[in-house]
C-alpha cells in the first residue's frame, strides 16, 4: 500500500511558535470523497503555475500548493468580502493538504473553495486544486474577467464532476490590526463568506 508522508504545520490560536508534526496518509484518502468532486465547491479561480514552482523532480513542489490556496482565499476576501486590511487581517493558523496527482509548469490549475465554518473571529475553508477542464463551457468573455473568479452558479450546468488533484483546508483567525488580538468578523466579511458556505462533510 502506498504511503504518503507530509509535514503538517500548525500554529496555535495564541500564536505561539510554530509546531510541526508528521502525519502519514494511506493512498485511500482520509478525507471525505465529496471533497474530491468539483460539484462540492462554490467558487473557482484559475491560478497559473510558475517556472519557479517546479522542483528537481520536474513537478510543482508540494509546499507551493499552500501558496495557491492562500492567494485564492485572499483574492476572494478582497473582491467578494471587501475586506479592509487596514482594520482587520487574517492569520492563517492551520493548513492541511492531501495529494493525488502532480502538477507541472506550465499547467493552469483551477482552485475551488467553499467555507465550512464561520466562527466569531475565525473561518474554516476547504480548497481543491482542479485541472482546467473544470471550467469547460465557460465563455471566452467570462474567461477575460476571471481575475475575480467565478461562482459555481456561473459554470455550465449538467457537466460531469471533475476530480481534484489535491484538496486542503485552512483556518483564518481574524485580528484587529492595532492589537493583533482576535476580533469579531465584521458584517461585510460574514456576508461575503456566507455566499460560499457549505455543509459538505470534511475530515481534513
Amino acid at each position: 500500500m502506498m504511503i504518503q508522508r507530509f509535514i503538517h504545520i500548525h500554529i496555535s490560536r495564541r500564536f505561539n511558535p510554530i509546531t510541526m508534526t508528521t502525519r502519514h496518509l494511506s493512498s485511500s484518502s482520509s478525507s471525505s470523497d465529496d471533497l474530491w468532486l468539483s460539484s462540492s465547491y462554490k467558487f473557482f479561480l484559475p491560478n497559473p503555475t510558475r517556472w519557479m514552482d517546479n522542483d528537481q523532480f520536474g513537478h510543482v513542489n508540494n509546499t507551493v500548493y499552500y501558496s495557491y490556496f492562500d492567494s485564492v482565499i485572499n483574492r476572494y476576501l478582497i473582491h467578494h468580502c471587501h475586506i479592509d486590511y487596514d482594520v482587520i487581517r487574517g492569520f492563517m493558523v492551520q493548513t492541511q493538504c492531501e495529494y493525488r496527482r502532480p502538477l507541472q509548469y506550465p499547467d493552469v490549475p483551477v482552485v475551488g473553495m467553499f467555507v465550512r465554518k464561520i466562527g466569531r473571529s475565525s473561518v474554516t475553508y476547504n480548497v481543491g486544486l482542479f485541472p482546467s477542464s473544470v471550467l469547460k463551457g465557460v465563455s471566452g468573455e467570462v474567461m477575460k474577467i476571471m481575475s475575480e473568479g467565478l461562482f459555481a452558479s456561473q459554470l455550465t450546468k449538467g457537466t460531469e464532476d471533475v476530480n481534484a488533484l489535491a484538496v486542503g483546508s485552512c483556518v483564518h483567525v481574524f485580528v484587529d490590526t492595532r492589537t493583533n488580538k482576535p476580533t469579531p468578523l465584521p458584517d461585510n466579511l460574514k456576508t461575503g463568506l456566507q455566499k460560499i458556505l457549505s455543509n459538505v462533510e470534511s475530515r481534513l
